[in-house]
């Protein structure tokens, strides 16, 4: 396993984020928003700005964490919202998501990066869950195919992320996908925190009792990447979940470090702490003590 970090995690600024990763001894760094845009919707003078700034601080990308299919309509007349103002992504229906696609395996070519994120799509806002049902993971299913036809052209990887806004927001769930495809060019990004704080409303009941532990064991085969942050669940507030340093939430990150490394995962560990600088910069510093310890 080695460390990686999404760069608008540390600063909006590449240039910035990029020589404080190093100042923390990452060599390897995650793309998502970058020069205010989310990556796939940058052009060729700006993927060259990026590769320029990669070479001076020798980083390399470990994952073109894209937002394809994050903002796309599952069914016809499904609404669809931005939770988050700050998080830049693309919009649109699905043949324009694949344009974006193609955008990104170019992308990541161009910056020798054998993977790009997608999305399981986000959950509308005019219709109630249930989710995960066997009519949306069909639909899914046939759209990440199309995906996997464009990835497969280009020799990169899809790492289907679990999201909670997503109709597939724990692990456990997101490999039905994978393994219904059954292509090389289509792998598992998991994030464990966002299975801890799945919508227990959108999660079946079969996956609602599985632990983390559980997910990993299940999943392990299918991971070609994982994103990492942590939460502490306080009931006092509307919103229950809050983002928190690493080594202050509720996941046991030591235990769940020492359970991939049984299962054999030698991928990214790639930090989206989602907190306020100060906890970033411990997460950061705790992450790498805790991999070389």
């Amino acid at each position: 396993m080695y460390l990686s970090v999404i760069t608008d995690q540390i600063d909006a600024d590449l240039n910035t984020a990029l020589r404080i990763a190093k100042e923390y001894g990452y060599h390897d760094v995650e793309l998502h928003n970058v020069f205010g845009k989310s990556i796939e919707q940058c052009n060729d003078t700006e993927v060259e700005q990026i590769k320029s700034l990669l070479k001076t601080y020798d980083c390399k990308v470990s994952c073109i964490a894209s937002t394809v299919f994050f903002l796309c309509p599952l069914l016809e007349g499904d609404q669809v919202t931005l939770f988050n103002p700050e998080f830049y992504t693309i919009e649109g229906g699905l043949e324009e998501h694949l344009r974006y696609l193609e955008r990104a395996c170019v992308i990541a070519k161009a910056l020798d990066c054998p993977r790009v994120r997608i999305f399981p799509f986000r959950f509308p806002d005019n219709r109630a869950p249930y989710f995960g049902t066997d009519e949306h993971i069909a639909l899914i299913i046939e759209n990440v195919k199309k995906a996997v036809t464009v990835a497969e052209k280009h020799g990169i990887t899809l790492v289907l992320e679990n999201c909670p806004y997503s109709h597939l927001p724990k692990g456990a769930m997101t490999i039905q996908v994978v393994s219904a495809v059954n292509s090389d060019a289509l792998k598992l990004l998991w994030d464990p925190a966002n299975s801890y704080r799945a919508y227990q409303e959108n999660v079946p009941p079969q996956y609602l009792k599985t632990t983390l532990s559980e997910e990993c064991s299940l999943i392990a085969p299918w991971i070609d990447h994982i994103h990492i942050k942590n939460y502490q669940y306080d009931p006092q507030f509307e919103k229950p979940f809050c983002h928190t340093s690493l080594q202050n939430g509720d996941i046991d990150f030591v235990q769940l470090f020492a359970e991939l490394k049984a299962c054999g995962y030698q991928g990214a560990l790639s930090l989206e702490a989602e907190t306020p600088w100060e906890e970033t910069s411990d997460s950061l510093a705790w992450m790498e003590k805790a991999l070389s310890a």
